[in-house]
């Protein structure tokens, strides 16, 4: 994980301008201190937001599939014919267990349809409670992954 926050990597991973703005009146850039603070002051979509961009390829993927899972009973409640969402988050699992190049070619599609559907599952969670365990799930990852590099280098 980043151990910093920039302007420039904001502005490289396109951040909206308030989202700048708020980081640029932020005293501690550290990434643990903006992401502390983001969830103080509940700006859970800018967190939701930043917390992907922080995330290699299997973190953002189980971020995806997670997110998807919490609220997938809503899409299908709505849409209880069209099955791609589930079947995104079953290929997006096999990517996440073996990142081949030929389950990663084979899911690539999956994979997108996931993280867009994701990004609706966000969006359709408006509870903030809901959000918030989302969220916290991201963190989780973020930290755990972490932990993994930090032994791997003692």
């Amino acid at each position: 994980m980043r151990k910093t926050i920039t302007k420039k990597w904001l502005k490289d991973k396109n951040a909206c301008r308030d989202g700048v703005e708020w980081f640029l009146e932020q005293k501690d850039k550290s990434t643990t201190s903006v992401i502390k603070q983001l969830k103080k002051e509940n700006k859970h979509d800018w967190l939701n937001w930043l917390l992907a961009r922080l995330m290699n390829y299997k973190q953002y993927v189980s971020y995806a599939v997670y997110t998807a899972e919490q609220v997938i009973d809503i899409y299908e409640k709505k849409y209880p014919n069209d099955g791609r969402p589930r079947d995104a988050i079953e290929a997006a699992k096999r990517c996440i267990e073996s990142p081949t190049k030929k389950n990663k070619d084979a899911t690539y599609v999956a994979t997108y349809v996931a993280y867009t559907y994701a990004a609706y599952a966000y969006a359709a969670a408006t509870d903030d409670k809901m959000k918030l365990k989302i969220i916290n799930y991201g963190i989780k990852i973020l930290r755990s992954t972490k932990c993994i590099q930090n032994k791997q280098h003692k």
